[in-house]
């Protein structure tokens, strides 16, 4: 029993003896050590060996990685790694400090910490005329990393339809793991009771995840974020716009714009067009006729209608422009303005006017009524008259945050 337990110390702990003689052992190694990338750490192991064979015995580093199966990094206080200077700095450097007892400390430090210096760094004590170590023991090294979001193109830009399901993907990697969650930039809640976030946790620093969205609307358009964190400053977002393909929508900034006539005169109707593909537009011009028939309530806008309706292009007359919305510094791809100026107004013009989207999804139009301002001055109280472009911009800018007229 006896010399099965002296056999069992010999082999947990590899320290070899000779005629009784201790000739090599690991008396002290560094606790785990954590660090932060482009930081240093050191590892230490502290060795014990009798006097007189010290000069026999050699202390190396070795770094158990799992690219190579190992490479060893120093031979008593010499640096053996090949490739130490990266970036004009070492990598590696080893201090050894004489203790008593006939003790030595082997500090290895590792310098400008990076993801792939995470692993085991192993102290072997040897024999220098033998490839055998007499003792070993390891210590791990953990290097803390920041959060990454893998991207791609097709996390950027993601399509749905009405009624449709949408997926966006983050896959967030570092050290510890991250935590990855969804939010929209805006700051509005995701949609309620219609929405999931599966996540696969495949490795200790890797985490997948996938924010699926179901029976979308239009309001669910516009800007998400997904953000990564563990806690090791920064965190990191990946911004991923949904665009929802619909069939256009056509508001009026105004219902009616009033103007004089005579030389000199102009004015300038705008409407918005929302839709995805983005819609082409027209306008049109009624008769006196039909205008009459429509405020009555005898005209429908029709095919039948748009056949024989005057379509307006730009000419020494017409003016036709668009402008795309922006939100911040971004465009959105699925909203347009859409102006149409008259020169020198006449009687004649007083007509409504109309603006017509169409995409693949289908059309929607409205009517834009422009009357004489002197006619009907004792008749409105307010009436609108004409905007000029810097007035119409801070109209419009007062009437989407109050109308929300725009989903981000």
């Amino acid at each position: 029993m006896v010399n099965l337990l002296i056999i069992f110390l010999v082999c947990a702990t590899h320290t070899v003896f000779v005629n009784g003689q201790n000739i090599g052992k690991i008396t002290e190694l560094s606790e785990p050590v954590v660090a932060k990338v482009g930081g240093f750490a050191f590892v230490n192991c502290t060795v014990s060996s009798p006097q007189s064979i010290e000069n026999n015995i050699l202390v190396e580093w070795v770094f158990l990685n799992a690219t190579d199966g190992g490479k060893s990094v120093s031979s008593d206080c010499t640096i053996t790694e090949s490739h130490n200077i990266i970036a004009g700095k070492k990598k590696y450097e080893i201090f050894c400090v004489d203790l008593d007892n006939n003790d030595k400390r082997y500090a290895l430090r590792v310098n400008a910490l990076s993801v792939p210096d995470n692993g085991l760094y192993q102290c072997r004590v040897r024999i220098s005329s033998e490839q055998k170590p007499t003792d070993s023991m390891a210590v791990s090294l953990t290097v803390l990393s920041p959060p990454k979001i893998v991207k791609s193109s097709s996390d950027i830009t993601v399509y749905g339809i009405i009624n449709g399901t949408a997926s966006m993907r983050c896959d967030g990697q570092g050290i510890p793991g991250p935590n990855v969650t969804y939010g929209r930039a805006s700051g509005r809640p995701l949609p309620k009771g219609r929405y999931e976030v599966l996540t696969n946790k495949t490795s200790a620093t890797s985490t997948t995840t996938v924010l699926k969205l179901y029976n979308l609307t239009k309001e669910d358009r516009g800007t998400y974020r997904c953000s990564a964190d563990n806690n090791i400053r920064p965190p990191e977002d990946l911004f991923s716009r949904l665009i929802i393909e619909f069939k256009p929508s056509v508001s009026l900034v105004e219902p009616s714009y009033g103007s004089p006539t005579g030389e000199n005169t102009q004015i300038m109707m705008w409407c918005r067009v929302d839709g995805y593909p983005r819609p082409s537009m027209t306008w049109y011009a009624m008769t006196s006729a039909d205008t009459q028939r429509f405020k009555a309530g005898n005209l429908e806008l029709d095919e039948k209608f748009y056949s024989n309706a005057k379509v307006i292009l730009t000419d020494e007359k017409y003016q036709v422009e668009q402008k795309i919305m922006t939100v911040g510094s971004q465009s959105t791809m699925d909203s347009m303005f859409y102006s149409l100026s008259l020169q020198t107004v006449e009687s004649v013009d007083m007509v409504y006017y109309v603006c017509r989207a169409m995409n693949t999804h289908g059309e929607d139009a409205q009517a834009v009524l422009l009357y004489p301002v002197n006619a009907l001055a004792d008749e409105r109280n307010t009436g609108t008259t004409a905007l000029s472009e810097s007035t119409f911009i801070l109209f419009t800018l007062t009437a989407l945050l109050s109308r929300h007229l725009f989903i981000r």
